[in-house]
């Protein structure tokens, strides 16, 4: 036994057999306690010793697998990745040592390794070994079939052969298809056509009728019906081809094209639909059936796929027409499709073959036609009007409600909810209201009790190294917080450690801040550090930039007051916190508040009232480039005279700025161009809105870059700044070019969801009538001019918003872009989606048009039956205050192309 644990030690795993063969069951079991002494040992051996490690490792594996005296535990001693360590199980070793154990034995070590899904893709071959040298059947567990397919697919182009060849194919390869997945290395390559090499080499095995053909056939339809992945599904109905179901085979399964075609992806419902109509072709489909499949592909949103459906419908009722009864009340299912040319498609069939059905069927169509467009519905009513068809109601226009701001509770009042709020904030990424009412409560505790309040936070996350180390450890440094964005944890170490920093450099926050991004997270960090540093020195009452309503905005005459009681406490307001004060109080607001604040007597009363009366310095960084003012703007000052003023005022501004607010608010005494090494604002931070809540024009003008890249993909969730723009306090009045323009780009954004929120602010500000229609036309017109904007993307967030319910909305922006889209929009770049949405506004909310679009004339008088055609003659109708061609229509007008 001394030898052999020596060779294990040493990694020698070849000598393991020789020497572990004389030993009997006692002595097997003494090594066996020994080798679990080892393996405990091999844990702690650090990465330095890795390739000694690995090769005891393996030799443990070997002479363990023959010490076992159980089948189940050799499996699991074999298949622990504590003693693989990425290296191959050698089989040849592992079969030596199991030289003495009866072939029932053996299976079930074979069948054990089978299951354990970690490990069985890597011992397809020792499982192989194992089940030759028992004769036990083959494993079909699923890591064995996918470690099986993940061997046969290294043949490549081969795969065919080998799996012909190979005596597991029969049992393992209809097992393939009762997998939770696919296996990966089957999706690679060679799986989407009938003759690639796994769905032509699965095939081959019923050809030679190696496996049953009835068995793969069904196995294949249950993994289709099952649903999965993509790639899955393309691979199964590969197989499905590659077997060529005959006609037996294909009647016996009606029900299973019936599910597929209701249920499948687009690509498997295709597939079935065919095969369907197929069967109606040649008289092997039961009217049931047909009338499930009408059902089932009418209600799908797929165009081609109802199409087809209607022109298969057509076909049976011109030679049957008895069968108008069934069907033509299935074909009212399209009445509710969106896409309008469908719905005249089932309109017109409903008209050939009306004739074929009672009254019945008739007034059953007549419940369903209110689901037509206005346009459809009118012709509907002219064919059904009879049968107690129900008069439009007048149009309404819904948009969504409009919530007033709410007022921001109160800070926590427990030290037990303060910690439990910071927790949420720290660990969520708020940084909205709960930001400034956990901070607002550190502040007021703090004051009360810090040391209290330190202990909390330390227990409250002990695994952070500031709570491990009472005094912060010479480890804590301020750069450890200044990650992308200011954190609360600077805060939370802060107070609970107690420790000190130096307060100049709260004087250096905002410096060198070369962005808006920058910018407004340093003003952040200086807040952040302005409190951990007067809590530690000289604790304030509680702060007076807390916001008074959700949307970041303060009362003034909250202020007026606050500032007040600091009086009265003989407290010392911050400068960082009133300057974010006064930024979150709308300038020139006036009133009472300012008398009030005037009253108070102090340099901050008198800075406030100032600010309320519009007295306050001038800010240059929110100005945005249509906003200039003064003598650099223009007016009758001469072209040298502004070249010389210019300087004179922008340094003038820079030193009010500097007198007025500290040194992280400087950088809005010059103006911020965004430069192209600048770090863009390419997602969205709530607290920037917070920081500057009236100044939703500077927000969406800096916001400009990361919305561009967000319609390239490169970035993501930017848009959700445009609706908190939409919600922001902002006065009376439309919003400005700046957001109008940022909106516009907006909508071109390639993900769904940023889109979505672009068409939730575009339809916010309608709601709030801040919405200027003309100018939002004309910044979409000049985004598509210039190729910034996808025509498809621009139709597609439009018929968004419309089919919420906002038609009149729509409407009223793309009534005065239709000249320039179509003018500028090639007719195969979008643009008959574009008069389609238009088209369907126009029915829906019966606008009053003073003049003709120019160029809808000429689109409508084109001929042939394009989508720009089609949609620009509806759109042209829609305006004039004409229905469509009146039904019954010629008989010849309905596409008659097979399925």
């Amino acid at each position: 036994m001394k030898e052999l644990m020596e060779a294990v030690r040493k990694g020698r795993a070849h000598k393991v057999p020789g020497l572990l063969e004389p030993l009997g069951p006692a002595e097997r079991k003494e090594v066996l306690a020994e080798l679990k002494k080892f393996r405990a040992e091999l844990r702690d051996w650090n990465w330095q010793r890795w390739d000694e490690r690995s090769k005891a490792s393996i030799a443990v594996l070997v002479a363990g697998a023959g010490c076992q005296p159980g089948a189940v535990a050799a499996a699991t001693w074999i298949g622990a990745a504590q003693l693989r360590l990425g290296r191959a199980v050698p089989s040849k070793l592992i079969l030596e040592v199991l030289a003495h154990r009866d072939d029932v034995w053996v299976g079930k070590v074979a069948h054990k390794l089978a299951t354990r899904a970690s490990s069985t893709p890597d011992d397809v071959r020792l499982i192989e070994a194992l089940v030759a040298r028992s004769g036990c059947e083959i494993p079909t567990a699923d890591g064995h079939v996918t470690g099986w397919v993940g061997m046969l697919s290294q043949r490549g182009g081969q795969v065919i052969a080998a799996m012909a060849d190979d005596p597991r194919a029969a049992v393992l390869a209809p097992r393939i298809f009762g997998l939770s997945r696919i296996p990966a290395t089957i999706l690679w390559e060679g799986f989407r056509e009938p003759g690639d090499p796994w769905p032509a080499g699965i095939a081959e095995l019923a050809r030679r009728g190696l496996v049953e053909r009835s068995a793969l056939l069904d196995a294949c339809v249950a993994r289709i019906l099952r649903g999965g992945r993509p790639g899955e599904m393309t691979f199964c109905l590969a197989v499905l081809r590659a077997l060529e179901p005959d006609g037996a085979e294909l009647r016996a399964r009606i029900p299973d094209w019936l599910g597929m075609v209701s249920d499948g992806t687009p690509m498997v419902a295709t597939y079935a639909q065919k095969t369907l109509t197929e069967l109606e072709q040649r008289g092997e489909l039961p009217e049931d059936a047909l009338v499930a499949m009408a059902e089932a592909v009418l209600f799908r949103p797929e165009k081609a796929l109802v199409r087809s459906q209607l022109t298969l419908v057509d076909r049976v009722l011109k030679r049957r027409p008895e069968a108008a009864e069934r069907l033509l009340p299935v074909v009212g299912e399209a009445f509710g499709q969106p896409d309008t040319g469908l719905q005249e498609r089932a309109l017109k069939l409903v008209a050939r073959h009306l004739k074929d059905v009672g009254p019945t069927v008739r007034e059953d169509l007549a419940l369903v036609a209110d689901r037509l467009s206005p346009a459809q519905r009118e012709e509907a009513r002219a064919l059904l009007g009879g049968y107690g068809m129900a008069e439009d109601e007048p149009y309404e226009e819904v948009l969504p409600p409009v919530v007033p701001p709410r007022a921001v509770e109160p800070a926590p009042a427990s030290v037990a909810e303060l910690v439990e709020r910071a927790l949420v904030v720290r660990w969520s990424g708020e940084r909205a209201l709960d930001f400034e009412r956990v901070i607002d409560g550190m502040v007021r505790l703090g004051a009360e009790d810090l040391r209290a309040l330190a202990v909390a936070l330390r227990e409250a996350m002990p695994e952070r190294w500031w709570a491990a180390e009472p005094d912060g450890g010479t480890r804590y440094r301020e750069g450890h917080f200044r990650e992308e964005d200011p954190q609360l944890e600077f805060l939370m170490a802060a107070l609970a450690t107690r420790l000190p920093f130096d307060i100049e450099a709260l004087r250096k926050d905002g410096k060198d801040a070369r962005c808006p991004s920058e910018a407004l997270e340093a003003l952040l960090s200086a807040r952040l550090r302005e409190i951990a540093y007067r809590l530690l020195t000289d604790p304030q009452p509680f702060l007076l930039a807390t916001p008074t309503l959700d949307t970041g905005a303060l009362d003034p005459l909250v202020l007026v007051e606050r500032l007040r009681e600091y009086g009265r406490l003989g407290a010392e307001p911050g400068p960082v916190d009133f300057g974010q004060a006064l930024l979150r109080v709308r300038r020139g607001a006036g009133g009472v508040a300012a008398e009030r604040a005037a009253e108070l007597g102090t340099p901050e009363g008198d800075r406030l009232a100032a600010w309320l009366r519009g007295e306050g310095p001038e800010l240059p960084a929110l100005r945005t480039p249509g906003t200039a003012s003064g003598p650099a703007a223009g007016g009758d000052t001469g072209v040298v005279a502004r070249m010389l003023l210019t300087p004179l005022r922008d340094v003038r501004e820079l030193l009010t700025v500097k007198q007025s607010f500290p040194r992280p608010f400087h950088w809005l005494g010059r103006e911020v161009r965004l430069h192209p090494w600048c770090r863009r604002m390419t997602r969205w931070q709530s607290f920037w809105r917070f920081a500057l809540p009236y100044e939703r024009e500077a927000l969406a003008y800096w916001l400009r870059d990361g919305l561009d890249m967000c319609g390239n993909g490169e970035s993501r969730g930017i848009t959700a700044g445009l609706l908190a723009f939409a919600e922001a306090e902002a006065g009376d009045g439309p919003a400005g070019p700046e957001l109008h323009r940022s909106l516009g780009v907006g909508l071109n954004a390639e993900r769904t969801g940023d889109r979505l929120a672009a068409v939730d602010a575009l339809l916010s500000l309608a709601a709030r009538e801040q919405l200027d229609h003309a100018r939002l036309a004309v910044e979409l017109t000049d985004l598509v001019d210039h190729g910034v904007m996808k025509p498809t993307r621009l139709a597609d967030a439009l018929d968004t918003a419309a089919s919420g319910g906002a038609y009149e909305t729509v409407w009223s922006v793309l009534a005065p872009a239709l000249p320039g889209l179509v003018r500028s929009v090639p007719g195969n770049r979008g643009l008959g989606r574009i008069l389609a949405v238009a088209a369907e506004c126009a029915e829906r909310s019966r606008p009053a048009v003073a003049e003709e679009i120019p160029g809808l004339a000429e689109l409508a008088g084109r001929k042939g039956t394009s989508q720009v055609v089609v949609q620009a003659a509806r759109l042209a109708r829609a305006l004039s205050g004409t229905a469509s061609p009146a039904v019954p229509v010629p008989t010849d007008t309905i596409d008659q192309k097979s399925t």
